[in-house]
């Protein structure tokens, strides 16, 4: 997993592979990806935001590889 180089709301370090809640989004659990040069929330396999401030009011919940049903 690779450091994005941003902390969630509670200054975790968030990682390629992260699921992160958004509470001000629906639906609001997405996976951390990589796509077009940038770290991005993922829906499935569609990117769905790469603005670093929304990031910011994210919290890491788990990841894809201990906690994959959370993406499902």
């Amino acid at each position: 997993m690779q450091f994005t180089g941003l902390k969630d709301k509670n200054g975790k370090e968030i990682y390629e592979g992260d699921i992160v809640s958004l509470l001000h989004w629906k639906p609001h659990i997405y996976q951390v990806g990589f796509d077009r040069g940038s770290f991005c929330f993922f829906k499935g396999d569609d990117p769905i935001a790469t603005d670093a401030k929304y990031f910011e009011d994210c919290e890491v919940i788990g990841n894809i590889y201990e906690n994959p049903e959370l993406v499902k």
